[in-house]
């Protein structure tokens, strides 16, 4: 076997090896800042209103860092989210520093 062949193993394996890590996958809505005293006067059915607009995009994130953007969907009685975008891999990698 060449040792090109022998690399492309090497790195089909290596690869092979990881597709099997669980990672968490999350999506974030939007964020807001509250002072203390009004997080604990929060109580169940109440609603704290997000600094985005109902239809803006979402980021999906893994294990902590974005690696898409998508929209929010409805999928009868669950919800769901629409991948939209893909974060170039070099924006992944620079944002794991």
């Amino acid at each position: 076997m060449s040792n090109q062949m022998e690399q492309d193993h090497s790195q089909t394996a290596n690869l092979e090896a990881i597709m099997h890590v669980p990672l968490e996958i999350s999506v974030e809505l939007g964020r807001v800042k509250l002072p203390l005293h009004t997080i604990a006067r929060l109580n169940r059915g109440m609603v704290i209103e997000m600094n985005k607009d109902a239809n803006a995009e979402v980021m999906i994130l893994a294990n902590g860092s974005i690696f898409a953007k998508g929209e929010v969907v409805s999928t009868g009685e669950k919800l769901g989210v629409r991948i939209t975008e893909i974060v170039p891999a070099l924006a992944r990698i620079s944002s794991l520093s």
